[in-house]
């Protein structure tokens, strides 16, 4: 073999070998914070009284988010990829988002604005509340805040039976165990079909990744 047919044979060689690590990386970033929950974990998936749920409740595919307002990257997922999945999903009934707060935090403000947020979205309108603390949840700990809390707890005995009655801290408390269990490690935290996607995705991955679960309801 001259030199310059062995020249080549080295070039293509690496060629080859940058090619398969390349298809190696690829499979390995795809599938990098993937967690596979077990068959006996499968409860969590399941829409519980007290879920905050954006979408039908009768939608096959749950996307459950464990979720904090004080999370930036789960505010960046309400304000970048909601709007399309919303739009794309949720509303036609494909799809539901099914939101867990994560609370039990030790701070009296804080733990009684998640307690407040959970009831609200079972007994009231929850819409302005959600959209008060994703532009500013600072809100939680002002004296005008806590007055309304103790206007809703004055004006509408469900909501402060839920309140107050110990319903909303067990679930809360629920939500933490199952944090805690699965192994998870920060917010937001995505779980759908039987998979675990920690951190936050844009919307393409969550279409492809939604659209993949629907066909596996499908076909099973």
């Amino acid at each position: 073999m001259n030199s310059k047919h062995k020249y080549w044979g080295i070039i293509t060689t690496i060629t080859i070998a940058i090619l398969i690590v390349g298809v190696v990386v690829f499979h390995i970033i795809n599938k990098k914070g993937t967690i596979t929950i077990s068959h006996n974990q499968s409860s969590i998936l399941e829409e519980r009284n007290l879920d905050i749920v954006f979408g039908s409740s009768n939608a096959e595919v749950s996307i459950v988010a464990y979720f904090s307002y004080s999370c930036t990257f789960c505010k960046k997922f309400f304000t970048d990829v909601f709007p399309s999945l919303n739009d794309e999903f949720l509303v036609p009934g494909k799809a539901k988002l099914i939101l867990r707060l994560m609370g039990n935090t030790g701070n009296i403000s804080l733990d009684n604005a998640l307690k407040t947020a959970v009831c609200v979205s079972k007994h009231g309108n929850f819409e302005y509340l959600h959209e008060l603390f994703l532009h500013d949840f600072g809100a939680v700990f002002t004296d005008e805040f806590q007055g309304m809390i103790d206007e809703f707890i004055e004006k509408d005995i469900v909501f402060a039976e839920c309140l107050l009655g110990g319903d909303a801290e067990e679930y809360l408390a629920n939500n933490a165990k199952d944090f805690e269990m699965l192994k998870l490690r920060g917010t937001p935290t995505f779980i759908i079909g039987n998979t675990i996607y920690p951190g936050y995705r844009d919307f393409e991955a969550f279409k492809a990744i939604i659209n993949k679960e629907i066909v596996k309801q499908t076909t099973n």
